[in-house]
């Protein structure tokens, strides 16, 4: 075996300088402070302030733990310069030494890095004192010299007062934010109004970023500090109700009042920061009605600005997500039959359920074995045919959330588990194809283990019970929530909300219909003289361009224009984004806002060293449009990017993720050795809890070995009873063991046993007497008795073990986090989802990124736009089209479709909230793209007329050629025929129209047939799963079809993946066949809401809907009618019963359009490529086989029809 350790370079003269300089430092560190001058205390840490300016890793984390270090007096050194009184040494020379102090407990290198949070938390801890006792006074005094020598003629100078100001801010924040108990000091409040004054009467510059980010700071304080007060009065838990009005809301057709939260079960918490994010069972059970806030700015709420957006946010996206959970009719439910708990619910129920096995390794942690009756599906198959199916199927998948219900018992009857491991080889001794009869499933526990979650999974374990039910919620993946939920309650904490004037803008209280003022230019863009040198962007190599974002110039972007290949609109758009802390930018579709935005990072990434903007945040909803967007920057030639996140598709960014290159980040010394004992404490606490299970597993024996030590321990005088050597000192000779033939009454005589006594205390003191005369009965309750105090025992042990266990990995983790925090500082570009941005937050927010860029900002729900908004943003940029699709929910009653959603619109973004403000406010200016280079005049003309009148065609789209095979470019074949019957247990999204589907197949073969087109130019799209299904089912017999893997997810969310059987191999061929082609070599079928941000040379639409009731359903909806129409660059072909369709007033706009130029029929008129003249008007789908048999027409050169016909 050779040596794996990695060889490290040797050190440079600069490193070992680094280090020396630090070895000098630790020896001041050693001498205590109490006789120093106050000269040694400013070298001490005027030194100490330049260690951590060094950038040595090393010395940085060193002098953190040295400073916390209780074999040394570093704290005796924060604790001397803490006490020096003005009145002592002079004010200056009191500034002077209290100076370095600040800047080096508020530096970035202690403050940003996760390795040594703990000790900067302790450092913190310190400084604070005892409820604020230190710290308040200290920088009280502090706040007063200052005020006092800048008011005198001793001048400080106006940058070194700016930054003293700014690291007391910061440092008092940090103080605040660590140690809760200062949050209530009696003198806090008038510290922190001193601090304001001394910032409004000082001589600074108020637009300098140290003044702009003092003055941030100030106001997260007094906002932690009121609800800290608040807190303390009782006001958030208590159910104190002064000046709180009750919010009508309505839930059905009738409106009703509900009450404030708190009561309601042990869930419902005034303060969302203490609201359990899974749901408990009390809650679950719960009939009354959840506390669900109104968005409406004019709807009463028991909470203010920022803490009632976190507030209402947080309570409706939770909602959301487990509304289905739990619309369970009563908590009977729980315990009754499985068709009654499902009820209208997707979900998937496992019958006669139990725990079989737990484990717990270093690498997986705690495990539990699920075992289930095999579904009625596999049971019959071979084993070949079993695995085939759980392969295939979607069911159970690593993340799905799992409920485990034991009816046998209402205590302890509920569990949530996620998925952690599907293993579906059938050759595996536990597995879902392992057994014919029972299927295994790997879970972990969905919360963070805590005791009980963990005494009540022991204890389902050990019992068996064999009337479990496994609920499977396929829709509910914890990941992709969890992290944001986390981050806004985090963020209601410490009220933190940047952007907060234009995000609550209600907070301004503006006049009446007056405009909003126009945001001010991004913090780090207010310092004098700067300008964004525009070179990247620019036609001719070698020009320049700067653009001030401070000042107004009228041809700036007439000038852009003329220099660069961005058409106006989006050089008013780029100058918007550049000169507004806050801009939101709309492009309709076909306007390249994603051109636009790749132009704005080049910009950005090019003034990065100018404007210290540190790596900037690109952030999508999907990791489709994070590819995207990111391999198009790949392209302009912007290669430090790094992605964040496993779920990447795309061969481009294979080499740019976070984990590939945080593998090649060296650890410092003090990581490696910590990583080291973290592992090593990880592998005591495994060998701990696996022995602990296994004795558990033991007791179910019930033999000598499992009791001995308990016994011996507690009773020895029972211990010596069951030894193997009597009195004379003989070893008994019989194989079974004294206990085990006393516990089974084995060879008495009955007549000697005494009569049941029944109570355990006498049980025990004639036990101690004599336990061979214990009645069998009595035995047996002896016997229970040690069995519950040896497994009360255990499953203490294991508690306590599994505690520690996750303190390790937590110190495991934060070091890695460190590790991907320096590796990420050194990119240009950070690309990552909303989700992913609130997972890693802890991360992210100690990169310092200040900008922050959002694609497609328009289906972003406004919770996971908030989550975005990290601590050092200074720059957001929205890019999105409010009027195309909304942000996806799952409750309907949430939504603005609904009627009663009208109160929540939870599917409403910010970016469409702030562009469509409510009545009497002012919309947010937004910038809008108005050049479309996508749809042919005649296809952009149905939303130009309907949605965006200022919307222009570029002059390349008139000359798009016409469509082959068909007279119209356009065309809505209108029909009478009926939509199928929606099943019984369908959602909405479950509509088909069997005729339809014949319809499109046949117009998709006949565009085909033309030989000009690919399939990749054809798209077909339906606003229905339903009808997706069926469109895949018919064209996949002859077409290779591409399903997008959101519309995959979709169509299992609604119960329509075919998974009733195995596949045949013939199936399975042709599936693997279709993975190895190209995305773009197959026909695109898809949903209308997953086809946003793409486009086709041709697309045919299948509306679905026809009935005499004149319901559209979701179609009905400006949004989708706006993407459905506008994804077709050359030819839009809508096949639908036009009078379903005629009562929605864009619908109708639409057909009027269409039939002025006569392209409503009740037929298509397709076009023979030889025979231009000869029209074919086809009606049914037989009509093309008739009529146009090969893609052209029935005449031959020479022949008529007549013969032909003959």
């Amino acid at each position: 075996m050779g040596n794996r350790q990695t060889l490290r370079p040797p050190l440079t003269s600069d490193e070992v300088d680094k280090r020396d300089r630090y070895r000098q430092w630790k020896r001041m560190l050693r001498v205590l402070p109490d006789h120093g001058t106050i000269r040694d205390k400013q070298i001490f840490w005027r030194d100490a302030l330049e260690l951590l300016s060094s950038g040595e890793k090393d010395s940085q984390q060193k002098l953190a733990r040295d400073l916390v270090n209780d074999d040394m007096p570093g704290l005796h050194h924060v604790r001397a310069v803490m006490s020096i009184r003005p009145g002592d040494v002079g004010d200056t020379s009191f500034i002077q030494v209290v100076r370095p102090f600040l800047a080096v407990i508020t530096h970035s290198a202690l403050l940003d890095c996760l390795s040594i949070d703990s000790e900067a938390g302790d450092l913190f801890n310190f400084v604070s004192g005892s409820s604020g006792d230190r710290a308040i006074p200290f920088f009280r005094v502090v706040v007063t010299i200052l005020k006092k020598v800048s008011l005198s003629s001793a001048d400080l100078g106006e940058e070194v007062l700016e930054k003293m100001l700014l690291t007391v801010s910061i440092a008092l924040r940090e103080v605040l934010r660590r140690s809760h108990k200062s949050q209530t000091h009696e003198d806090l409040l008038d510290l922190l109004d001193l601090l304001g004054e001394n910032l409004t009467i000082l001589n600074v510059d108020f637009t300098s970023v140290a003044v702009q980010t003092a003055m941030s700071c100030m106001a997260e304080m007094q906002r932690i500090a009121k609800r800290a007060q608040d807190a303390l009065a009782g006001g958030l838990e208590t159910g104190q109700k002064d000046g709180l009005v009750a919010t009508r809301l309505i839930t059905s057709t009738y409106p009703r009042d509900i009450e404030f939260p708190g009561g309601r079960h042990d869930n419902d918490k005034r303060d969302i920061t203490n609201i359990c994010i899974l749901p408990t069972e009390d809650e679950i059970r719960s009939e009354r009605l959840e506390f669900l806030p109104s968005t409406e700015a004019g709807q009463p709420h028991f909470l203010r600005g920022v803490e009632r957006l976190l507030d209402t946010h947080f309570r409706l996206l939770r909602h959301d997500i487990f509304a289905e959970l739990k619309s369970v009719p009563d908590g009977a439910a729980l315990t009754a039959t499985t068709t009654h708990l499902l009820g209208d619910m997707h979900a998937f129920a496992y019958e006669n359920a139990s725990v079989t096995y737990l484990s717990f390794t270093v690498h997986r942690s705690l495990e539990a074995q699920i075992s289930f009756l095999q579904p009625k599906q596999t049971r019959k198959g071979s084993t070949a045919e079993r695995r085939r199916w759980w392969e295939d199927s979607k069911r159970l998948e690593e993340g799905s959330l799992m409920c485990l219900l034991n009816r046998e018992t209402q205590e302890d009857s509920l569990l949530f588990f996620t998925v952690s491991q599907k293993i579906t080889d059938s050759g595996r001794d536990y597995g879902l194809a392992s057994n014919g009869s029972y299927a295994t499933i790997t879970a972990k526990l969905a919360a963070v283990p805590g005791v009980a979650q963990v005494r009540a999974l022991i204890n389902l374990h050990l019992t068996r019970p064999s009337h479990g039910i496994l609920i499977e919620f396929p829709g509910i993946l914890l990941a992709t929530f969890i992290p944001t939920l986390e981050n806004i309650k985090e963020m209601q904490k410490s009220s933190r909300l940047p952007f907060e004037r234009w995000i609550i803008p209600d907070t301004v209280e503006p006049m009446p219909n007056t405009p909003l003022p126009t945001p001010l230019p991004p913090l780090y863009a207010r310092a004098p003289g700067f300008t964004y040198d525009l070179k990247p962007i620019l036609k001719r190599t070698g020009s320049n361009l700067d653009f001030s974002p401070s000042h107004e110039d009228a041809e700036m972007a007439r000038n852009l224009q003329q220099s660069t290949h961005l058409d106006l609109g989006q050089c008013e758009a780029l100058q918007t984004a550049l000169k507004q802390e806050f801009a939101l930018i709309q492009g309709p579709p076909g306007t390249g806002k994603s051109y636009l935005g790749v132009q704005l990072m080049r910009v950005l990434v090019a003034n990065k060293q100018k404007g210290n903007l540190g790596p900037i945040l690109v952030v999508c909803y999907t990791n489709h449009a994070l590819d995207q967007f990111l391999e198009h920057l790949l392209k302009d030639g912007i290669d430090k990017v790094i992605r964040i996140g496993g779920q990447s598709t795309s061969t481009l960014l294979e080499g740019k993720n976070l984990r590939l290159a945080s593998r090649h980040e060296d650890k410092t010394g003090g990581e490696r050795f910590d990583i080291g004992q973290c592992y090593g404490r990880m592998g005591t606490h495994e060998g701990k809890i696996s022995m602990s299970l296994g004795k558990l597993r033991g007791l179910r024996k019930l033999n000598w070995q499992s009791f001995r030590h308990t016994i011996m321990q507690s009773h020895p005088r029972i211990y010596d009873q069951f030894s193997r050597t009597d009195a004379e000192g003989f070893t008994l000779a019989a194989k079974t063991e004294p206990f085990e033939r006393w516990r089974a009454a084995r060879d008495v005589d009955p007549k000697t046993l005494l009569d049941p006594i029944g109570d355990l205390q006498r049980i025990l003191w004639q036990a101690n007497k004599d336990c061979s005369r214990l009645a069998l009965e009595d035995r047996q309750l002896l016997v229970d008795h040690w069995k519950k105090v040896i497994e009360e025992d255990l499953i203490q042990i294991i508690c306590d073990e599994l505690e520690e266990d996750a303190r390790s990995r937590r110190q495991k983790d934060v070091i890695h986090d460190e590790v991907d925090r320096r590796v990420l500082e050194t990119a240009d570009v950070i690309g990552v989802t909303t989700s992913g941005l609130a997972k890693r937050i802890t991360v992210l927010r100690r990169v310092r990124a200040k900008v922050v860029m959002c694609e497609e900002a328009g289906e972003v729900l406004e919770a996971h736009m908030l989550s975005t908004l990290i601590p050092s943003i200074e720059h957001l940029i929205q890019i999105g089209d409010h009027q195309q699709l909304r942000p996806q929910i799952n409750s309907y009653d949430l939504s603005l479709e609904s009627p009663q959603g009208q109160l929540y619109q939870l599917d409403r973004s910010q970016f469409e909230r702030l562009s469509n403000r409510t009545p009497g406010m002012p919309p947010f200016p937004v910038a809008q793209l108005n050049v479309q280079r996508r749809m042919r005049p005649q296809i952009s003309s149905l939303i130009r007329n309907t949605l965006y009148e200022r919307l222009i065609d570029h002059e390349s789209t008139q000359e798009f050629n016409n469509v082959a095979g068909m007279k119209k470019n356009v065309s809505w074949l209108n029909h009478a025929n009926m939509e199928d019957n929606a099943r019984s247990d369908s959602s909405q999204r479950s509509k088909s129209n069997t005729w339809e589907v014949s319809m499109t197949y046949a117009l998709v073969r006949h565009i085909v047939r033309q030989g000009v087109y690919d399939s990749k130019d054809i798209a077909v799209l339906t606003p229905y799963v339903g009808q997706l299904q069926k469109l895949r089912a018919v064209m996949r017999e002859k077409f290779e079809i591409v399903v997008s893997e959101r519309d995959q997810e979709a169509l299992y969310t609604a119960g329509l993946e075919d998974d009733s059987s195995p596949q045949t191999d013939s199936s399975r061929a042709s599936h693997h066949k279709l993975e190895k082609k190209q995305f773009t070599d197959l026909l695109r079928v898809a949903t209308v809401d997953n086809f946003q941000g793409e486009e086709a040379k041709i697309v045919i639409i299948s509306l679905v809907r026809s009935n005499n009731q004149r319901n559209v359903g979701f179609l009905k909806t400006t949004n989708r009618i706006n993407v459905l129409l506008s994804r077709a660059q050359h030819g839009m072909y809508l096949i639908g019963n036009a009078d379903t369709y005629s009562k929605v007033p864009m619908w109708s706009e639409v057909l009027v359009m269409l039939r002025i130029e006569d392209c409503v029929g009740e037929a298509f008129s397709l076009c023979c490529p030889r025979h231009t003249e000869t029209e074919i008007l086809v009606s049914e789908p037989d009509d093309f086989l008739k009529l146009s048999p090969e893609g052209g027409c029935r005449l031959i050169y020479g022949l008529t029809p007549a013969v032909i016909d003959a």
